[in-house]
């Protein structure tokens, strides 16, 4: 025992006298600044990574497959004319201002004549099936056993439907009470139009399953903006990423895109490596800048699927739709090495109103630009970007982490609050005044392992009298400071939660992400609840990673949960890192998005999520000491109209070596302040220009050479390129932006 204290004695001796020596050690320590600078090649720049030029299109005038023989008027409001088929529910809406006619069917007579100008060599044709498919106005899917089949309502001769007018001041259409044959099951369709569009509804209320299938899921109107071939030129905007774009093509080998809304669900095993659909929305264009149709799932997007099958595949048609999952089938494992296991189906349904809302655009906002502003207008409504004097620079400040230690884990301090307003003051002698600072692991224990625990300060990083300094010295300054937080996990091995609190998969497993346990939003939310901090101001680590469908003790689905954070933390003034559509509205959206995730289906990638968020909402883009080609990203931040990030600590990176936060290799504020200072004036000398204006136009005059038009009457010339482009007499130099003034 003896020998053991005088060990145990020599041990903290040597680490008290080395501790000061290794602390040193590191201040001293100097992180790498990288920067780069190669232009992208030309089979980069012409490939999906970029948007495209766009290509001399013919004037579409009308729609070649659809017409208004057999369709009664049903009504009009300014400036679309609704129009519909009693006998088969299918539909027209025509746009008064072109003359234009979206239909939810197509005209397939001409397969019968093979002279008919609307026939093309080499057409697949359509049976009587594919026809009766495509003719109907819903595709269920429904589950014998667990075999999912499809039924149309038009399949069986048992299948029937009840047609009742709806005529009211406000909206027109009608409503179809319908009865599958074969599934045997019943719901209700409910078309309207009004003042702000086309709408679908299915009330989950009028849902009847009458025999023994299970429903799996409703398409309603599968064919709705459909083209034949490349008969008529366009493409579909998707919200992956930050946005891409699947022009119509007849290639049969790329297959079928579908992906669900607000990415994969991990409540029923799923998992997806790409970016997910960040928005619940999408749009097809019928010639660029002549003919669009804007999506937007209205109700039920949390178990929404968007799906292209392109011309080609399965038919000659390109045609785009939202189906609504209501189950799904999975594996049950029957032990726990996983060797055996039986296939089920979700027993119960998931419960929720199914809706889509249409708009449609035409001459120059009909193209993914207006498609953007035009879900922008339906989503904030009038909220508009709080402006200050200049843009605003990110930062995600690093206070705490932790490491494995002796007996517990040992805390490794990385920025405390008097060097926070060290930061801070450099940052604003350097003349950048507007900041969003973010400050993770500022609670007791630090930044990793201590989810869902926060609330407590941790005393290694100043005192309260520290912490209250600071927020005296911000608050006469446009600077937001929000306190990162992470309350929808619980660390595996921590505490604060109890099993209770956690998730469970359909297979009745506990849902696991690495360390950590998702915790139901339910009760993360009533944690969230009870934190205060100096600011009230939060920044929400990776909640779109969350949205999964809850199977214990009961069932709560994925539309449910997302309608639960909508409610509970619409506070706009709030930050949210990489954020779903049911967070646009938040004061800062951090680590945006900066690419798709470049199928092999997509022709390109655009600022969608940009173009949404514009003058309407504060967004950053990725930390810039992690840029793999410096000036590349620049550019692309101002051609997006996004705003510079970083992320930053006092104490170099070095001391993260043996920290959960080992992947962050460069961070240290004083080796990178002269590179944040150059970065943030470069892009804001472009910005600053267009700061709180909204964008009109974004057109590819050549290849890596973009121009963007204000609505102020300024545009900005990016050149991504490696060559000097002449505009309008003006040099575009490689690498290169240019600020063009108002004429």
């Amino acid at each position: 025992m003896r020998k053991f204290l005088t060990y145990l004695t020599l041990i903290i001796g040597v680490a008290i006298v080395t501790l000061p020596m290794l602390q040193t050690h590191a201040f001293s320590m100097q992180d790498p600044v990288t920067l780069t600078s190669q232009p992208p090649t030309r089979s980069a720049l012409v490939s999906n990574r970029y948007t495209q030029l766009e290509q001399d299109e013919p004037v579409i005038e009308q729609n070649l497959f659809a017409d208004l023989i057999d369709y009664e008027w049903v009504g009009t409001f300014d400036p679309l004319s609704l129009y519909v088929r009693r006998d088969n529910l299918m539909f027209r809406v025509v746009d008064e201002r072109s003359g234009y006619l979206w239909a939810s069917s197509m005209n397939y007579d001409y397969f019968l004549d093979e002279d008919s100008p609307l026939a093309d060599e080499g057409d697949y044709g359509l049976n009587g099936f594919w026809q009766n498919k495509l003719n109907s106005p819903v595709l269920v899917n429904y589950y014998a056993g667990v075999n999912v089949r499809e039924e149309n309502l038009f399949e069986s001769v048992r299948s029937s439907f009840t047609y009742t007018a709806i005529n009211n001041v406000n909206e027109q259409g009608f409503k179809a009470d319908i009865r599958l044959g074969t599934s045997q099951i019943d719901f209700s369709l409910i078309v309207t139009l009004d003042e702000n569009g086309l709408h679908i509804h299915i009330p989950q209320a009028s849902i009847l399953e009458r025999g023994d299938a299970k429903l799996a899921s409703i398409t309603p109107y599968p064919m709705l903006g459909a083209t034949k071939r490349l008969r008529t030129p366009g493409y579909v905007v998707v919200p992956d990423g930050v946005g891409a774009l699947m022009r119509f093509d007849d290639v049969e080998t790329k297959g079928v895109f579908s992906k669900r809304f607000f990415g994969a669900d991990a409540g029923i095993g799923q998992s997806q490596n790409e970016h997910p659909l960040n928005a619940n929305m999408f749009g097809v264009v019928h010639g660029s800048q002549q003919h669009a149709m804007l999506g937007i799932v209205a109700e039920g997007s949390g178990n929404a699927i968007l799906t292209h099958i392109g011309s080609l595949v399965l038919t000659d048609m390109n045609w785009t739709y939202v189906s609504f999952s209501y189950r799904t089938a999975y594996v049950q494992y029957l032990n726990q090495a996983k060797t055996s296991s039986v296939s089920l189906v979700q027993g119960n349904r998931n419960t929720f109103d199914a809706g889509l809302t249409f708009q449609f655009l035409t001459e120059d906002q009909a193209d993914y630009v207006g498609i953007a502003k035009s879900y922008a207008a339906w989503l904030y409504g009038e909220q508009t970007i709080n402006q200050q004097d200049a843009i605003p620079l990110h930062l995600d400040v690093l206070a705490l982490e932790n490491k494995p230690g002796f007996i517990t884990r040992q805390k490794v301090v990385m920025t405390t609050y008097p060097q926070l307003q060290s930061i801070t003051e450099t940052l604003m002698e350097e003349g950048i005044a507007h900041l969003h600072l973010s400050y993770l692991g500022w609670n007791d224990g630090g930044y990793s392992y201590t989810a869902p625990n926060y609330g407590r300060r941790d005393s290694q990083l100043g005192s309260a009298l520290d912490q209250q300094n600071f927020h005296t010295f911000i608050e006469d300054y446009p600077i937001e400071m929000y306190y990162g937080v992470n309350p929808f996990l619980g660390y595996t091995r921590g505490g604060g939660y109890s099993t209770n609190d956690v998730m469970q998969t359909i297979g009745q497993e506990l849902l696991v992400q690495g360390d950590y346990f998702v915790l139901k939003p339910s009760a993360s939310l009533n944690k969230l609840a009870n934190l205060t901090s100096p600011s009230n101001q939060w920044a929400y680590e990776y909640i779109g990673d969350q949205l999964h469908s809850d199977h214990q003790p009961t069932l709560t689905d994925r539309e449910a949960q997302r309608t639960l954070f909508s409610s509970t933390l619409s506070n706009p003034e709030q930050a949210v890192y990489r954020p779903f559509s049911y967070f646009f509205k938040s004061q800062s959206l951090l680590d945006t998005p900066m690419y798709s995730s470049q199928q092999g289906r997509f022709s390109d990638t655009v600022p969608l999520l940009p173009l949404i968020f514009n003058d309407r909402t504060h967004a950053f883009g990725r930390a810039g000491n992690f840029f793999s080609n410096t000036q590349n990203e620049l550019l692309r931040l101002i051609d997006y109209g996004m705003y510079p990030s970083f992320f930053v600590s006092h104490a170099s990176a070095y001391e993260l070596m043996d920290t959960p936060s080992n992947y962050i290799f460069t961070s240290k504020f004083s080796d990178w302040k002269d590179e944040i200072k150059r970065q943030y004036d470069y892009v804001s000398t472009y910005l600053n220009a267009v700061y709180g204006s909204a964008i009109i136009d974004r057109t590819v005059l050549d290849i890596g050479l973009v121009r963007i038009t204000y609505d102020h009457g300024v545009s900005i010339l990016v050149n991504y390129s490696g060559l000097t482009y002449t505009v309008d007499g003006n040099p575009i130099e490689p690498l290169s932006a240019q600020v063009i003034p108002h004429a």
